[in-house]
């Protein structure tokens, strides 16, 4: 996971140009170009006759119009590029460059893509060690998302895999070593509901559709989120966030059986009932590394925390994130959730069950306190970065930013395990991945 304290300036980087013009989106997201980014651009004009209109992709390992990486595996840095010219209509076009020297590119190969909008742009070895293909996610007006995965071997830029998609995730799950997997959560079409996967894989040196696994029928109406995780015996296994009744979101884990070479759910010890034990309604709360370890953490969200005092039971919550990553299963991290500014905050184990929350002074925050209410521990609040963290009476350190205010704490009774130190590194963001 990327580091978990970003200042949410940094969120312009991942919106989608879908309702932005051309010149909005130059102005907030695209960057001065380094040397070799506008030499290849420079390539892109000449070929085109005319200038390009670079693509921003909304996720993915590039969130750049440009790529850079050995996509026919001859050793050698090749470029790939998505754009719009007047020239070829509303699609995004994906361009492949080859190097003619120091800061020369020319255009090898071009390709049109499905949309005008492209959600998502990485690269993987699918198919050898040496080689990379691109992977790119289309949205279409009608909701509908596909994703393709393109080859280039040297002279032509192909399409080997064009799918329908709500989420995807790449991972060496079948642990072959020099290559990765890709898992896609198929639409949901039928009336009884439920979530498909697709593992595509490297079968005999062929990527392709390896199995399909079916989870939740009649119980689940989509996949939210697909996360990639490290586990026992350095195997990866997956997390599979999807839509429950009401509106609720429930998790699933699902590991590779190398015995019958596919995946299959799995169900740790303590976690017997997933879709009762991880049930919650805050729907923004999809699994994660929470803590940076390498294992994808799933929010629980408890009733026995602490007391909320109102208003602040309208927007914090208590939760156990668990990774259920090792044998034993169920490894927990126990902290408080505000909705409302959407961030999570990590508290001493020893908080659980014996403390309260209650509104600061100014409503700008709320304060951690006794279970009695008779000890304030910290107070946390939102507010504009322009307001002095001084005053006669306190002293306020900043933790982060949230859109245009700054989430600033302060420490007034010392308590074992909670300091600035521990909720800067215990905050995270959860509107950033």
């Amino acid at each position: 996971m990327q580091s978990r304290i970003i200042p949410f300036a940094l969120a312009a980087l991942l919106l989608t140009g879908c309702s932005a013009s051309t010149d909005v989106e130059t102005l907030l997201r695209a960057p001065q170009l380094s040397g070799e980014s506008a030499a290849v651009q420079k390539a892109l004009n000449s070929y085109l006759g005319g200038s390009a209109t670079l693509k921003y992709p909304a996720s993915g390992d590039f969130l750049s119009p440009f790529a850079f990486g050995d996509w026919d595996g001859d050793g050698a840095q090749e470029a790939a590029v998505l754009y719009t010219a007047d020239t070829t209509g509303s699609n995004v076009f994906l361009a492949v460059l080859e190097s003619s020297g120091a800061d020369s590119w020319h255009v090898s190969k071009t390709i049109e893509g499905l949309s005008s909008e492209v959600e998502t742009f990485s690269a993987a070895h699918l198919r050898d060690a040496q080689s990379q293909q691109i992977l790119a996610g289309y949205g279409s007006a009608q909701g509908d998302r596909y994703l393709v995965v393109y080859e280039y071997d040297g002279s032509e830029l192909s399409t080997i895999i064009s799918n329908r998609y709500s989420e995807m995730v790449l991972g060496d799950f079948t642990g072959k070593g020099d290559t990765q997997d890709l898992v896609l959560a198929l639409p949901t079409d039928t009336e009884y509901g439920g979530v498909t996967l697709q593992l595509l894989t490297n079968v005999e040196g062929e990527f392709r559709s390896y199995q399909t696994l079916d989870l939740g029928e009649g119980a689940y109406s989509g996949c939210a989120a697909l996360s990639a995780g490290q586990g026992r015996d350095d195997a990866m296994y997956l997390v599979m966030d999807a839509w429950s009744g009401n509106n609720s979101l429930v998790s699933d884990i699902i590991l590779y059986d190398g015995e019958t070479g596919f995946l299959q759910p799995y169900h740790p010890p303590g976690l017997s009932d997933p879709q009762r034990s991880t049930l919650r309604y805050h729907t923004e709360l999809l699994s994660r590394d929470i803590d940076g370890n390498g294992t994808v953490d799933i929010p629980v969200e408890i009733d026995d925390g602490g007391e909320l005092q109102s208003p602040m039971d309208k927007s914090l919550v208590f939760l156990l994130w668990k990774d259920y990553a090792t044998a034993g299963g169920g490894h927990s991290h126990f902290g408080v959730y505000d909705s409302k500014n959407n961030f999570y905050m990590s508290l001493p184990e020893s908080m659980h069950g014996s403390i309260s929350i209650r509104a600061n002074g100014d409503s700008s925050g709320w304060m951690i306190c006794s279970s009695d209410g008779n000890t304030v521990y910290c107070e946390m609040r939102v507010v504009d970065p322009a307001e002095e963290a001084e005053s006669e009476t306190a002293v306020y350190e900043r933790i982060a930013n949230i859109g245009n205010q700054q989430l600033q704490a302060r420490i007034v009774t010392p308590y074992y395990g909670l300091s600035i130190d521990s909720i800067i590194s215990g905050t995270v963001l959860l509107g950033l991945e």
